[in-house]
């Protein structure tokens, strides 16, 4: 009696050693990279709360001529815009060049900050789809050798039986390279959200302390 369905159990470890050590490091990458982008999109997120009133209350401080005040509400807010902002406090009496190339500086740093590590999701996109693809190859060339030394009819049944398992890691490994490329996709969104809005607030910053008395 031919048995109709496979079960997913039996379609990712039913196969050769190989197809099953396969589809176990997959399936690791696989959740390596989702804990990755679980952890990295709320640790920007949290980054991306910025008081929305940063500007108007470090203007408002500075007309006041309380600078050390200005910094103090920087440190407490503690986003990237505004360890930006604080380091332009912190060179105010300076031409207003060198302060914005330390502002630049800093917002570079905190690029660096925000991107660490994401390219392992780049290299778990493109790593899993091929590591799927030579496993199933290999397994096929396995059994293709088998069938060379096989009678027909058997050859036949066994590369229906076999022929399923060599498509296991190739689906897995595909499964784990578009997740991982979508996660990616996301997080250098968030990223370059980011990076605008410092860009944004030093300019803004740029322009309170440049604007005439």
């Amino acid at each position: 009696m031919v048995k109709e369905n496979i079960s997913i159990w039996e379609f990712l470890f039913g196969g050769s050693l190989l197809s099953v050590c396969l589809v176990i490091v997959l399936l690791f990458l696989g959740v390596a990279a989702i804990v990755f982008f679980i952890q990295k999109l709320m640790a920007l997120n949290r980054e991306n709360q910025v008081d929305p009133y940063l500007l108007k209350n470090v203007n408002d401080l500075l007309n006041d001529g309380r600078i050390q005040s200005a910094v103090d509400f920087c440190k407490r807010d503690n986003s990237p815009e505004s360890r930006s902002v604080e380091k332009g406090l912190s060179r105010l009496g300076r031409p207003v060049g060198e302060i914005a190339n330390a502002m630049e500086t800093h917002a570079q740093i905190e690029l660096n900050k925000a991107e660490k590590n994401i390219n392992f999701l780049a290299t778990v996109s493109g790593a899993a789809p091929m590591l799927g693809l030579l496993g199933g190859i290999l397994i096929l060339a396995s059994t293709f050798g088998t069938l060379s030394k096989t009678e027909t009819v058997m050859a036949q049944n066994l590369l229906a039986a076999d022929f399923y398992k060599a498509l296991a890691p190739s689906a897995v490994g595909l499964t784990v390279g578009f997740l991982s490329y979508i996660f990616h996709n996301i997080l250098v969104s968030k990223v370059d959200y980011t990076l605008m809005k410092i860009q944004y607030h030093t300019n803004e910053f740029l322009d309170i302390i440049n604007k005439p008395s």
